[in-house]
């Protein structure tokens, strides 16, 4: 009774209101637009796909992700599932544009959409899709996708699966309904033991559902990239800090502290990576930058190099990761919105990773904060006592790299455990 009550809760209220925010937002959010005009298409590409385009006769394995990063997470599962077994078909299915639009691998057949998540919608791409599995990533789960496939029969799985202490999933009430969605899937696996008992607390002592603890195949993608963009580049001449993933809320604390820094040594240079490198964003931040007195260039247009320019503002999205090898300490976004992004390529290029007071969701920056590998900042003072710091002091700093490098050593291996349960579950 209660798990038709949330049901009926879901989709009589929860979804047209979604919905109804997202066409709100069409005319004044262009990457809401995308999405939408995206999702349109999905059951017809589908439809062709299965008919005409794929020729694999395998089992297919569909993985969803929320969006880029959350690929980033799958991609090493994805790609040791093309090693083991060639002849199965792999499709992803994305939520944001941000993922969808910037996607390029080889080992994965297909890519599209998500749809809007009515019932009907996604009983219908079930029975077109007929996949062997269905496979989410880190958060993003989609209850009518997920009791779809219980009523069809479909084994699903949630991997790098994280509750944050806290958490609204936690509350009385919303713990109920989760307990509802959670229940409903095959195989949880947890980035940490903490998440793992958090995970089982929220599903009960009845539930069905198999937890495990298997780690999070982030740390294995992080590594693979980094081998692949080569040895370190560092020179003696400048000091690069490198801020990755920035939005305004982090742009307003640390931007002044930085003016103040760039203003007073002349070796230090800035590598500054828009979260949304829109050309307007750029324009925007070049036009603040000159009216401080700071001279900077795009990226690309100096070929990365920053000749007579301070700053360097990164217009293009993908190569970040490797940008990290450049600098002497990193700055990552996102800790002054909702949180902080990817600490982690910038931990295994073994520098100092600073980020802003809301991390809570990301276990790496916790797990650079206990080894001394990290630090959290509040405000622009603390910011700038710690960039000071980490500047002038060569031995902390290079301490302080070599314990965020020796967390991404410490994490190796979860891809390959997560791909073994999903193929033996």
């Amino acid at each position: 009774m209660i798990a038709l009550y949330w049901r009926f809760f879901y989709n009589m209220v929860v979804v047209p209101l979604m919905v109804i925010v997202a066409y709100a937002l069409v005319p004044i959010n262009r990457k809401v637009r995308r999405g939408l005009r995206g999702r349109r298409r999905t059951l017809r590409r589908v439809i062709n796909f299965r008919n005409t385009d794929c020729d694999h006769s395998g089992p297919l394995y569909w993985f969803h992700v929320a969006s880029h990063g959350e690929y980033e997470q799958t991609r090493p599962v994805i790609q040791g599932l093309r090693e083991v077994a060639p002849e199965s078909i792999i499709v992803v299915s994305f939520f944001s544009p941000s993922g969808y639009e910037h996607f390029d691998h080889q080992a994965v057949d297909f890519k599209f959409y998500l749809p809007l998540d009515f019932p009907w919608t996604m009983r219908r791409l079930l029975r077109i899709m007929k996949p062997q599995k269905v496979v989410f990533t880190s958060y993003d789960i989609w209850p009518n996708l997920i009791w779809s496939c219980l009523k069809a029969e479909i084994p699903t799985t949630l991997f790098a699966a994280r509750i944050v202490p806290g958490s609204s999933k936690q509350w009385p009430i919303l713990s109920n309904f989760y307990r509802q969605i959670y229940g409903t899937i095959s195989h949880i696996y947890t980035v940490s033991e903490a998440d793992y008992f958090r995970v089982k607390a929220i599903l009960g002592k009845a539930s069905k559902t198999e937890v495990k603890n298997l780690g999070n195949p982030r740390y294995d993608r992080v590594k693979e990239r980094n081998q692949r963009n080569g040895p370190i580049r560092r020179n003696g001449k400048d000091r690069i800090v490198i801020l990755g993933s920035l939005h305004k809320e982090d742009e307003e604390v640390i931007g002044p502290p930085l003016i103040n820094i760039l203003h007073q040594d002349e070796s230090v240079r800035v590598l500054w990576a828009p979260h949304e490198p829109e050309p307007e964003v750029i324009d925007a931040l070049g036009a603040w930058l000159s009216e401080m007195g700071i001279t900077w260039e795009r990226f690309g247009r100096r070929l990365g190099r920053f000749l007579d320019s301070q700053v360097l503002i990164v217009d293009g999205v993908g190569y970040l990761a490797e940008l990290y090898s450049r600098g002497i300490l990193a700055y990552v976004g996102g800790g002054f919105g909702s949180s902080v992004h990817n600490v982690m390529e910038a931990a295994i290029a073994g520098i100092p990773v600073i980020f802003g007071p809301r991390y809570s969701r990301s276990h790496e920056a916790e797990q650079l904060i206990a080894c001394g590998g990290g630090v959290s900042v509040k405000s622009a003072e603390e910011f700038q006592h710690q960039l000071i710091t980490l500047l002038d002091d060569d031995i902390s700093r290079r301490a302080a790299g070599e314990a965020a490098l020796k967390v991404i050593e410490d994490n190796l291996g979860a891809s390959a455990r997560i791909l073994q349960a999903i193929l033996g579950s």
